[in-house]
């Protein structure tokens, strides 16, 4: 009889951590994609419409002129800008996906949480601070979800 009440209370303390609320990691994470996600599409508008603006011709050469620059030409001012957006949108894209993976699997996987935080502290240095606000989001679900799993482990 003890050993079925002991199996019973083990069955639903493996219910309660089914069932347990990740809204704010999920709401945290949701706005981290949001603003990875706002980053990546002003990236890559930015990288298909820069090469096309005569404005822009103009004012890397106004740049040019006005710095005394003789090693670089316009055009290629122009390229690393280009150069510049799409990789800033490629990462963005990346840390975009990572929320969406973390979203799907936050309740079936406790190793989320790390991959949250390894998103965040990635998408920050490697956008060079331009998703700043979105790893901080991923950072806050991070440390959420693996203070929660830990608090759990200790329950256990």
């Amino acid at each position: 009889m003890r050993v079925s009440l002991e199996l019973s209370n083990r069955k639903n303390k493996e219910k309660e951590l089914l069932n347990l609320k990740r809204t704010g990691e999920i709401v945290f994470s949701f706005i981290g994609i949001i603003l990875f996600g706002s980053l990546c599409i002003g990236s890559f508008m930015l990288y298909g419409t820069i090469g096309e603006s005569a404005g822009t011709k103009d004012l890397a050469q106004e740049f040019i002129t006005d710095e005394n620059i003789k090693d670089v030409t316009a055009a290629q001012i122009i390229t690393f800008l280009q150069n510049f957006f799409l990789y800033l949108g490629a990462i963005s894209l990346l840390c975009t996906a990572g929320g969406f993976l973390s979203i799907i699997r936050i309740r079936k996987n406790e190793s989320v949480g790390k991959v949250l935080i390894a998103t965040a502290i990635l998408g920050g240095v490697l956008t060079l601070f331009a998703g700043f606000l979105g790893s901080i989001a991923y950072l806050i679900a991070g440390i959420t979800n693996v203070s929660k799993n830990k608090k759990l482990a200790r329950q256990n």
